[in-house]
């Protein structure tokens, strides 16, 4: 999690993870400027190996709101997995933005890992 957690220039620094439903998370990122952003949220959803459904805020920022993150897995053809990721009950446009961003950048640097 260390090598892609996180948009380009972050590292995640730290990970606590309790994963059951009811059970928290929380990862710290640090940023290009050395700053720490901490997330955190409650896993809401367990169903494997095709379903996670967890909330997603952060404890850093001066703008504090909760989300939720729904992530599917379904077997796709040769072997492969499709990844379907929905992020959503931003406060605002902007921020959804954001969100995007940084996920799209994690993601990114996932598939470079696994090539």
């Amino acid at each position: 999690m260390k090598r892609w957690f996180g948009p380009e220039g972050f590292e995640s620094s730290r990970a606590e993870v309790d994963l059951r439903v009811g059970g928290a998370f929380r990862f710290h990122l640090v940023g290009p400027d050395g700053a720490v952003h901490v997330a955190a949220g409650e896993y809401r959803e367990i169903e494997p190996p095709k379903r996670l459904v967890f909330t997603w805020g952060w404890e850093t920022g001066a703008n504090p709101f909760e989300s939720r993150v729904t992530i599917e897995l379904t077997p796709a053809g040769k072997g492969g997995t499709e990844f379907v990721m929905t992020h959503d009950l931003f406060p605002d446009e902007a921020t959804r933005n954001s969100h995007e961003s940084g996920w799209t950048g994690s993601l990114d640097k996932l598939q470079k890992i696994l090539g």
